[in-house]
């Protein structure tokens, strides 16, 4: 889903991909040899690509799919082929003997439906937006269009003085009662994206000091867990759900080579695909080793974004639509980083295993699954002390967690799929479902997709623990709007409770 709250958390810069855009375009029907870039003509589109992924490209791409269940370029959409060499096949509970033609049948998934991607394109010099400019709305879902003569009519707030500081976020979903998870969190952030622009200085947010922790877990997590296969190997990270880019900085904190960043809204990808476009290197060297002296107000990396359903399609059909070629090229990768997003996806079973599988296909035996979700423990304990009103909701003035059922005494639910409850942050996440995310549960179906739990949790601890070893490295601005009243660093007041709501995972991949 939209980085969901990875931005209501995140002030950080965006991501894009190599120039093979250029030689990759959008249409199904390009090809590697038939480019109709707009690029100037006089560089073949080889040269546009980084030396150490020619190699890649020149191979026959014919199984691209397999180890993802797709199909192969070659097949109509309705063929199925039985694959029983595929080495994921025992993380995906199925026997070679017995193994379906379509490994993400039992998903759910759709081999036709690779035209769910949307992808931005890079222009060679991004135009600048007008003033008061109006973003188009997107053509899905239906109801954008009168949504945004909600969050468009906030007044202009440049030299206004104080009159308007700051507009606290608010989203208005028409007939919410009636949608889907999907589109209530796609809408939640196109509106949230596009209302960021008008609201005002963030220094001016209710949760600035939050935000602002929240970041400095992550820079923690990825700083300590990102890892690259050998010295002189690219650095790839994938972002699952990366809404509007937030986490682009620390990408380059941790000398990412190549990002890709795939989500659910579509304006999110816009305005990561804006903020990596503005803040890109001019210059990035194509040898890995020349690198190493990197622009530090840049981002010394290439990067691609796209539009899709993580929960319910596979990386391929996301990413082949657009970027021809991306999974032979980049694939498998060193990281996959999902940031306050994973508790969407229980909603189902189905849409569980589907993320996971997409997660485990897409590691590197040794690579490392990073992500940050709420704290099944910190819910529990918030149901057997009753800490709840007759509104079945618990919180404070920054947060609200309200469930949909009556939750059992004991803080156990009978399913670990499927328990919902709407959630509130002030100023970031207006009254969203979500679902407990049993951290068991998810211990349990990771190692049955190859992957360890090397590290678990909760924010509070991450912080007392790591920040002694990043204080003198994270960035001025981040450090000072961590600053309390007393002249200490970290959160206080509400800000505690609001924090302590979540914890954060790494996993490992095993095996192949």
């Amino acid at each position: 889903m939209s980085d969901a709250r990875n931005d209501h958390m995140s002030d950080d810069r965006g991501e894009g991909f190599p120039d093979v855009r250029a030689e990759y375009g959008p249409e199904s029907t390009r090809t590697p040899e038939k480019s109709t870039s707009v690029e100037p003509a006089a560089r073949p589109a080889s040269s546009k690509v980084p030396a150490w992924m020619r190699s890649k490209l020149a191979n026959d791409a014919a199984h691209k799919y397999d180890k993802y269940g797709g199909r192969r370029a070659h097949e109509p959409a309705s063929a199925h082929v039985q694959d029983t060499k595929d080495p994921y096949a025992k993380y995906a509970g199925v026997s070679e003997s017995t193994a379906a033609p379509d490994p993400y049948a039992k998903y759910g998934a759709k081999p036709r439906l690779l035209a769910v991607s949307r992808v931005i394109r890079r222009d060679p010099e991004p135009e600048k937006p007008r003033r008061n400019y109006r973003p188009k709305p997107s053509k899905e879902p239906d109801e954008f269009v009168a949504e945004v003569a909600a969050y468009t009519s906030v007044p202009s707030l440049k030299g206004q003085g104080n009159k308007f500081d700051y507009k606290t976020f608010q989203s208005n979903i028409s007939h919410k009662e009636n949608k889907d998870i999907n589109s209530i969190v796609r809408q939640h952030y196109n509106q949230r994206t596009h209302q960021s622009r008008l609201q005002g200085s963030r220094t001016r947010s209710p949760i600035y000091k939050l935000r602002n922790f929240n970041n400095a877990i992550k820079y923690i997590l990825l700083g300590n867990w990102v890892k690259r296969r050998a010295p002189n190997t690219p650095l790839v990270l994938l972002d699952l759900c990366c809404g509007k880019g937030g986490d682009l900085n620390k990408c380059e904190f941790v000398n990412v080579d190549q990002y890709i960043g795939i989500d659910i809204s579509e304006a999110s990808i816009r305005e990561a695909f804006s903020r990596y476009s503005q803040n890109k290197a001019r210059f990035i060297p194509q040898n890995i080793q020349a690198r190493r002296d990197r622009d530090s107000k840049r981002y010394n990396f290439e990067a691609c974004f796209a539009t899709g359903d993580l929960f319910t399609y596979t990386i391929p059909e996301i990413l082949e639509k657009n970027f021809s070629g991306i999974v032979d090229a980049l694939f498998p990768v060193d990281t996959v980083s999902m940031q306050f997003s994973f508790h969407y996806a229980w909603e189902t079973e189905e849409k569980v295993r589907t993320m996971l599988t997409n997660v485990t296909r897409s590691l590197r035996p040794g690579g490392t699954f990073i992500g940050t979700i709420p704290s099944s423990d910190f819910i529990r304990s918030k149901i057997v002390k009753k800490e709840f009103n007759e509104e079945r909701a618990f919180g404070n003035s920054l947060y609200r967690a309200r469930f949909e059922q009556q939750p059992p005494e004991d803080g156990h639910f009978l399913s670990p799929y499927g328990n919902r409850y709407d959630y509130f942050l002030k100023d970031a996440v207006d009254d969203v479902p979500e679902y407990v995310v049993p951290f068991e549960t998810l211990r349990l179906l990771c190692e049955d997709y190859g992957l360890i739990l090397k590290y678990r949790q909760n924010f509070p601890d991450i912080f007392n623990l790591e920040i002694p070893n990043y204080f003198s490295r994270l960035n001025k601005n981040l450090i000072e709007g961590m600053k309390r009243a007393d002249g200490k660093y970290g959160v206080e007041g509400d800000e505690k409770e609001a924090v302590a709501f979540y914890i954060g995972f790494v996993f490992e991949k095993v095996g192949n």
